[in-house]
């Protein structure tokens, strides 16, 4: 394989917006109508109208590069020329793209669940609370994405890490996926770059001592695509997931050892000047922020070069995950299957490297762990462009089923993605506004011994037209909330100073998603706010009990309508959420709500 000629980074053009504050400020009685932010009436979880192209008899197929902890908020696709050139070039990137909750495990299940780690409950790498022993046990591979391809007709396919724990005696096929083409990373392998460790679809562990993971990937996936290539009636999924720009991972007799991302040799040479970005969050002189983050002192000079030094590795590891991207497309392309597939790159979870004094790792809320990457080509997909459309990786389900144009149960926790519109998607065009990040595990910093427990938190995530809000709720009883129209690096925690009449509608929000599902994750603001039963004059017991009649149908929708100040009693009326105690795994009895103050 050559080398590639690496392209200068260029930062990527900001959105105006309005500031959130601003609106607060001038809040007044004739706040917009439902009409100015709606999210669309829907019992199918798409969230738009628009289908996709289409395909005669032939149904689509997907492919799906997945990387292992990768960067969005500090420029590592920068640094990827032929994923420029292939994905970003030829398609869409969503760059309101989130994990929910910023872990492997837990990120990965939600990905082909559609579901929140509250309600599939995989909340961790390792047992009792996650991997793949947890993802076994709780049977959740009888009724997911995978499976509702399959029964569609689809031949799904994987190489690569699935998600932590397949190991040797455990290492067989979840359901869904066809077993002529699993062929997993084994522990304690999936994380060695020059001695990987496969399962053979259900059969030998197969060691490929000396050669570079992603190339064996490469090599495979070829091979694989030649062989779906001869059925041509039958659509694919398959998922490529090279374990770059992860550490290395080791176990040992004192634990388990973090060591940089390893590098094929032939990118070994590269990046030998560059730096993290200074951005305004790297290793601050003010720490302002709740819990164990507020208590990390300032990085010392030598950390900071070696955050320098690990960032320089994690950019040369992508450099054959970029090939293997040529690769592929080019075999998809001379298999005359390139125009009839839909291929998504995205990654698992972010990461952070110095960001807020915090070393190098993820499970925070913050942007850098969970904004991560999300670059979409195929049918109908428009070329070249940005999108910002809100969107987790809880939407990927519905948009795949929207895209084939099969079925999306009702019971998924989140819309389809609108991939196929060309336009930005904010205010009454947007499915989605509001979600949740949530986190129930220890924080640890990879490279470090250092473990930290009150680390159980849950957020709201809302972002619209006009504002670009986080709002957190940890178990230690800490809150914190920021702006990032106007402190896009999270510098300032601003919830003392913030009015608490703003503050009680995202408590409300916050407790709506902390446990949704389904519709109530699609649409929060309906129970909130919801709409009378019939259009009768007189008022139902439930309009009764918000106090507002007639005048409260259908009028919320979202956040700009909910600040109408004709709600302020209701919300200060509402209960707040809070954690009996830090916990390290998702127990619905550890959290509690304040009583209302009055009857409603």
């Amino acid at each position: 394989m050559k080398s590639t000629t690496i392209l200068a980074a260029l930062p990527c053009a900001s959105l105006l917006l309005l500031s959130f504050s601003q609106i607060v400020a001038a809040q007044t009685e004739d706040i917009p109508s439902a009409e100015a932010g709606a999210l669309p009436t829907n019992n199918h979880g798409h969230g738009h109208s628009s289908r996709p192209p289409h395909h005669g008899d032939q149904k689509p197929n997907f492919l799906v590069f997945l990387t292992d902890d990768q960067d969005r908020r500090i420029n590592s696709l920068d640094y990827q020329p032929l994923v420029q050139k292939y994905l970003r070039n030829q398609g869409t990137e969503f760059t309101n793209y989130f994990t929910t909750t910023a872990m492997c495990c837990p990120s990965r299940v939600s990905l082909w669940s559609g579901q929140f780690a509250h309600n599939h409950n995989v909340t961790d790498e390792s047992p009792p609370h996650g991997s793949y022993t947890k993802f076994v046990s709780q049977k959740l591979d009888q009724n997911w994405l995978p499976t509702w391809l399959q029964q569609a007709g689809y031949s799904n396919n994987y190489i690569g890490k699935f998600i932590n724990g397949v190991s040797p005696t455990l290492k067989q096929a979840p359901k869904g996926f066809d077993t002529a083409h699993w062929e997993p990373l084994v522990a304690p392998n999936i994380y060695t770059f020059y001695d990987p460790v496969f399962s053979i679809n259900n059969g030998p562990l197969t060691s490929y001592k000396g050669l570079y993971q992603t190339d064996v990937i490469s090599d495979k996936s070829v091979e694989i695509l030649d062989t779906l290539a001869k059925n041509t009636s039958q659509p694919f999924l398959f998922v490529i997931s090279p374990t770059a720009p992860h550490d290395e991972v080791w176990i040992t007799g004192n634990g388990t050892l973090f060591t940089p991302p390893v590098p094929a040799k032939r990118h070994e040479h590269l990046f030998k000047d560059v730096k993290i970005p200074r951005h305004p969050n790297f290793n601050p002189k003010h720490n302002d922020k709740p819990s164990w983050v507020g208590t990390l002192p300032r990085l010392t000079e030598s950390q900071v070069s070696a955050l320098d030094d690990k960032y320089r590795a994690r950019l040369q590891s992508l450099q054959a995950t970029d090939e293997l991207v040529e690769r592929i497309i080019k075999r998809l392309e001379h298999n005359n299957q390139l125009d009839n597939t839909y291929i998504v790159y995205t990654t698992d979870n972010g990461y952070h490297l110095g960001t807020h004094r915090m070393y190098a790792g993820k499970q925070t809320a913050y942007e850098e762990d969970t904004n991560i990457p999300f670059i979409i080509r195929g049918p109908g997909v428009a070329k070249g462009k940005k999108s910002n459309a809100v969107a987790t990786h809880t939407h990927f389900p519905a948009t795949v089923l929207h895209l084939a144009n099969l079925p999306v149960p009702d019971s998924l926790d989140a819309h389809s993605i609108p991939v196929l519109e060309n336009k930005a998607v904010y205010g009454k065009d947007q499915p989605t506004e509001a979600f949740s990040v949530e986190f129930w595990s220890q924080a640890f910093m990879e490279n470090t011994t250092a473990r930290f427990d009150a680390n159980t938190y849950k957020s709201v995530r809302l972002i619209g037209q006009g504002y670009n809000l986080l709002y957190t709720v940890w178990c230690t009883g800490e809150k914190e909330y920021y702006d990032l129209v106007e402190d896009p690096f999270q510098i300032k925690n601003i919830y003392k100073s913030t009015k608490p009449a703003f503050l009680n509608r995202l408590d409300a929000l916050l407790n709506v998603l902390r446990t949704c599902k389904g519709p109530t994750c699609r649409d929060p603001w309906a129970v909130i706010h919801p709409a009378k039963p019939s259009s009768s004059s007189s008022s139902s017991s439930a309009d009764k009990g918000h106090g507002h009649g007639k005048e409260h149908k259908n009028s919320v929708r979202s956040l700009k309508d909910a600040l109408n100040k004709k709600f302020d009693k209701y919300y200060a009326e509402l209960p707040k959420f809070a954690f009996k105690e830090c916990l390290h795994y998702y127990n619905p009895t550890n959290e509690e709500t304040a009583p209302r103050h009055t009857e409603l």
